[in-house]
């Protein structure tokens, strides 16, 4: 039975697209930069934002860390909350510590954002550990999900799983040797998540708190 849940956030916890979307969009706009092609959910939300602007979109280092400046002005102090938790996602989280389960947080969001909001959204009471990436970081999912093992008892391996909704959580668990559930309501695609080879796969939480529950 799993005992350690490692915890993807945007398009796993919460649905944050909008928040993200605008504050990338707000960034583009001020650096005059065309947005077409450039807000679609699939590819924005989930890798790091340093990640996208340059390997996705082509920007140069020094753009894209301008583009990064313009687009925290926004999220920092309204986008971050242009989010809400996923139905059922509360009462998952509630039942897996009644039921012993630890919970975690394992994200490429800056730390101090996500903290920010499992604060304001009721989940870090649930939370046992919080691990994110530095403000402009390029830090990749499997650094987060290390620092979480590496603060879990060794007599408790084989009962980590991950979850998240994309690729990079899938590549990440696989780097550091533990299985992984993709969860189909969040931002990958159907495509992306059978390619990814998920050990498990949710489409809905009501589907994911069944393997969480019954593994």
């Amino acid at each position: 039975m799993f005992k350690h849940v490692l915890f993807d956030l945007d398009g796993t916890l919460t649905d944050s697209q909008e928040g993200i979307i605008k504050s990338v969009e707000y960034a583009l706009v001020k650096m005059g930069i065309d947005t077409t092609g450039r807000l679609d959910p699939d590819v924005v939300v989930g890798p790091p934002l340093m990640h996208t602007f340059m390997e996705t979109y082509g920007f140069s280092r020094k753009i894209a860390e301008k583009i990064y400046e313009y687009f925290q002005e926004r999220y920092s102090t309204i986008g971050k909350f242009e989010n809400r938790p996923y139905d059922g996602i509360l009462d998952l989280l509630k039942l897996l510590h009644e039921q012993g389960i630890y919970s975690y947080l394992a994200t490429s969001k800056p730390q101090i954002h996500a903290q920010a909001i499992v604060e304001k959204f009721g989940i870090f009471p649930y939370l046992s550990m919080i691990s994110g990436s530095q403000l402009g970081g390029t830090e990749d999912k499997a650094l987060m999900i290390k620092r979480i093992l590496d603060s879990i008892d060794s007599r408790d391996e084989g009962t980590v799983v991950m979850v998240g909704d994309r690729k990079y959580d899938a590549i990440g668990a696989h780097n550091q040797h533990i299985p992984v559930i993709l969860v189909e309501y969040g931002y990958g695609s159907e495509e992306e998540c059978k390619a990814s080879r998920p050990d498990y796969i949710a489409p809905s939480v009501a589907a994911l708190t069944d393997i969480l529950l019954m593994h």
